[in-house]
């Protein structure tokens, strides 16, 4: 499944309510923020609440639905 143009439309959908960040996992300089969040392999999703406190951890390839779902959750606090 191709993740990009799910998370593409929903960066465009919440631009304004959720901050958003696409990161490089092979870029040794996001290294640490990978793992901070806790986030391994690829693709992985870490969804943070208004306290940037992880909410959700998604790996691996999801539906449209349930990303929507996650970011809703944190754009509705």
């Amino acid at each position: 499944m191709e993740m990009m143009p799910i998370v593409n439309g929903l960066q465009e959908e919440f631009e304004g309510r959720v901050s958003t960040h696409q990161l490089d996992a092979s870029e040794a300089a996001n290294a640490k923020l990978q793992s901070d969040l806790g986030l391994r392999g690829h693709p992985s999703f870490a969804v943070l609440d208004a306290d940037s406190q992880v909410s959700e951890r998604f790996f691996g390839p999801l539906t449209e639905v349930v990303l929507r779902q996650a970011m809703e959750a944190v754009a509705s606090q």
